[in-house]
């Protein structure tokens, strides 16, 4: 017997500051088409993971390219970035219902008392999270997903974005560059931590779309500073980002029981269960409240890692 294809972690890469922004991009974008390349025999063979890190490739390929939007003429990262859109779309269903079932459902079915409405809320996303794998198998054989992958490898391949636009900041030194690039990641996780404390689900989850890029940012560059404060800071920003993420699958659970229930005789039940489930998770998150604001406070108040 064949073992089953094991998920792939993304691997860091090691920067020398003398690079240039363009050569950097160009490692940075076939590293995230790897992984996610690496990863697809574990997602067809059914592994949670490998979807997951499928998924992550592509959003961290997503995120590189917004955080060099100001060196890169836009239409052409927009067409990059859009690419591979569609395709992280589907990976995000699967990944949404497996999320709710493995961090929402099941920790409060084991705290809460058990009932029959929880029973058939597990059947009908179970039937919802088989379904959803079986399209990312389907897709990830299929011609469009083949196209896309060709596309961008040819995109980067050929330096499309050369097309058009002045470029001679792409080809400063990464050393230059990266305080800029990490001071305007910077500034649009300020602008969406305003008010904190009153924000919605919604807005904490724009967020925590900024933090993610910043965080992914920071990884790409995090070999040209010294490594102890790199990590102080990407570890205090992905105990925030996790934080966030909690309260972002309460927001999309919201979601998946409404369709569960619409579709499903017994809606009732299957409503009255989820209600449960996430009033339980909101309880058990407000307990963390002061902790995500401290870390917030700090992550932009603090000296950034990268400013000498």
């Amino acid at each position: 017997m064949v073992p089953a294809a094991k998920p792939v972690h993304a691997t860091p890469l090691h920067l020398d500051p003398g690079l240039s922004g363009e050569a950097v991009l160009l490692r940075a974008g076939r590293a995230c088409l790897d992984h996610m390349r690496d990863n697809e025999e574990a997602a067809l063979s059914g592994d949670i993971e490998g979807i997951h890190q499928m998924r992550v490739a592509v959003r961290r390929l997503r995120a590189i390219l917004s955080a060099f939007a100001p060196l890169l003429p836009k239409e052409p990262r927009r067409w990059a970035s859009n690419e591979l859109r569609w395709f992280v779309d589907i990976l995000g269903k699967a990944r949404n219902l497996d999320v709710f079932d493995a961090s929402l459902l099941q920790p409060a079915r084991a705290a809460l008392p058990d009932t029959a409405g929880f029973e058939r809320l597990a059947m009908a996303t179970g039937k919802s999270r088989k379904a959803a794998h079986e399209t990312v198998v389907e897709v990830i054989g299929s011609t469009r997903y083949k196209a896309s992958v060709l596309a961008m490898l040819r995109w980067f391949k050929d330096r499309r974005w050369r097309a058009c636009g002045d470029l001679d900041d792409l080809q400063r030194p990464i050393g230059e560059l990266a305080p800029v690039l990490l001071d305007r990641c910077r500034r649009q996780v300020k602008k969406h931590s305003k008010h904190f404390a009153r924000q919605s689900a919604t807005q904490r989850h724009r967020l925590r779309i900024a933090l993610k890029k910043w965080r992914y940012a920071a990884e790409l560059l995090e070999s040209l500073y010294d490594r102890a404060a790199t990590e102080r800071f990407t570890e205090r920003l992905r105990r925030l980002q996790d934080g966030l993420g909690e309260i972002n699958d309460v927001r999309v659970g919201r979601h998946i029981i409404a369709a569960q229930a619409a579709r499903d005789a017994h809606a009732t039940r299957i409503g009255d269960a989820g209600n449960r489930v996430l009033a339980w998770h909101k309880h058990r998150l407000a307990e963390d409240e002061p902790r995500w604001r401290h870390d917030l406070h700090h992550l932009l108040k603090d000296k950034p890692f990268w400013s000498s």
